[in-house]
Parts: structure tokens; sequence; C-alpha cells
């Protein structure tokens, strides 16, 4: 039986399971193993997706996404190997992930550091589409299940879609960058009200419209789901979509208080782990 070692996990735990975050919430619902494989995935693909979003220059960050690259090319039950990736070895994800899945991580990272604000909703649905499709397929290949191309973009990029909507609560000018020019056109939103604190009635329109939009994308996706599907990803889904439906009612109240999970949230997730007659 595969097992975590302590000192790992916790570090594992530290960079994925963040207070109140979505992730620390679904994993309460899911078997230990399991959970540790998936803390260790969630821990690596946060060290990586941080360094483009880090206040270093253009040049450290570029090295050290050459550092990971050459981690995870190398062999995967070295000793000497990070701790995260140690951690995957030992919960036995790792057997399960080819070098050429996780090192679209490193990818996606990279495409971060120069990344210009889409021209449209069309364009910025094919980049969510890309940058969230790596995600789900690490976890796909855990569950070593698949699904159909079309329902793979559309809940990719909603699930990408709700990470951008939601991080805005707590930095703003970088998921403001990323809001697509033609419905900045349409709300007449300026840099100026981009910038306003409180958000005003046109950003508030935008991040509205958006949450729309993804709403649509998980509904369609979550159709033509076979239910041979892993379970986390399942209630991953059924949260995100939630917690957008939430956003798209309200999106000032959401966006000064940011996704605080209650009793409601844990009465949802059960009621829906129960429907998938797997708990």
């Amino acid at each position: 039986m595969f097992q975590v070692s302590a000192l790992e996990l916790e570090h594992c735990k530290e960079l994925a399971m963040l207070p109140g975050s979505l992730f620390e919430f679904t994993s309460r619902y899911i078997p230990v193993v399991r959970q540790q494989q998936l803390v260790a995935l969630y821990a690596l693909a946060q060290s990586v997706a941080s360094i483009p979003m880090a206040a270093t220059d253009d040049a450290v960050k570029w090295a050290k996404l050459k550092w990971w690259s050459e981690e995870l090319a190398a062999e995967p039950d070295s000793p000497a190997r990070h701790p995260v990736l140690r951690a995957l070895w030992q919960s036995g994800a790792r057997q399960r992930l080819d070098n050429g899945l996780l090192l679209r991580l490193v990818s996606d990272a990279v495409m971060q550091i120069d990344a210009v604000p889409d021209a449209h909703e069309k364009a910025m649905f094919e980049r969510l589409a890309a940058k969230g499709e790596t995600g789900v397929l690490l976890e796909l290949a855990l569950d070593g299940v698949q699904i159909e191309t079309q329902e793979l973009n559309k809940l990719a990029a909603a699930s990408s879609l709700f990470a951008m909507l939601s991080g805005l609560s707590t930095d703003r000018q970088s998921g403001n960058l990323r809001l697509p020019l033609d419905l900045l056109a349409k709300y007449q939103l300026t840099q100026t009200q981009l910038d306003q604190d409180p958000p005003g009635a046109e950003l508030l329109g935008v991040i509205s419209h958006l949450a729309d939009s993804g709403i649509e994308w998980f509904s369609q996706g979550l159709s033509g789901l076979d239910t041979s599907l892993g379970r986390h990803l399942q209630l991953r889904w059924a949260m995100e979509l939630r917690l957008l439906t939430r956003l798209g009612k309200d999106a000032g109240t959401n966006l000064r208080s940011g996704n605080r999970f209650g009793p409601s949230d844990a009465w949802f997730a059960w009621r829906h782990c129960r429907k998938l007659g797997r708990w």
C-alpha cells in the first residue's frame, strides 16, 4: 500500500490546501489514499503555476521553470527529488502520470509570463480551455478514465474561468488584465473603473456576464459526462458551478467577501455525493 511520509505530506498540504480554498473543502469527501495522491498533484500544480505570478524578474521565472522541467523529466523515484515529487511518487500517483502530461504544467506557466488581454470572448474561451485542460487530464489519468474532447474543453474552460473570477476578490489587478477587450468596450469599462474599489457597476456587469458564460459551459460539459468519472472531479465541478452561480447573482458581495464555505455548502456537497451513489 502506498503511503506518503508525514514530512512530505505536510509540505504538500501547505501548498495545496490553503485555508478556505475549494480543494481544502472538496478533499474532505475523498478516501485517504486518493486524498494523498491529489494533495501531491495539486501541490505540484500550485508550485509551478505560482511562478509567473511572483514579483521577480522574468529571468528568475524562466530559471525556475527550467529547473522544474528538469525535475519532472528526471527519474521520479530518486530520493534527491523535490519533496512534492517525492510525495507524488510515494502516493502512487506519479506511476500513473507520464512526463509529457506533467511537463504541460511548465508549458502552461510559460504562456502566463507574457500574457496579454484576449481580444474577444472566443479567444478567452480557447485560452481558458487550454489552461484548464492540463489539470483535468492529470486528474483523469489518476482515475484511469477519459472524457470526450468537447466535454473536456467546456469543463476545462469553465473551471479556469471560475478560478479567474474567484481570484478577483484577492488579486484584482492580475485578474482585470485578463478580461476580454470586447467586453470592456461593450460595458464601456475604463482602466480607472477597473481599479475602482469597491468595484463599480461596469466591472460587476462584466463579471456577471462571464459568470453566466461559465455556467453555460459547465452545464453543457456536465450533461455529457459518463458516470464512471472520478468522484472528486464531479464534486469539484459541482461546487465550482454552484459558486459561479452565486457570483453571477451577486458579483459585488462575492468580490468583497471572497469564496467562503459554510454549512449550506457542506450540505450541498453531502447531497451531491449521495446523488452520485458512491458515498
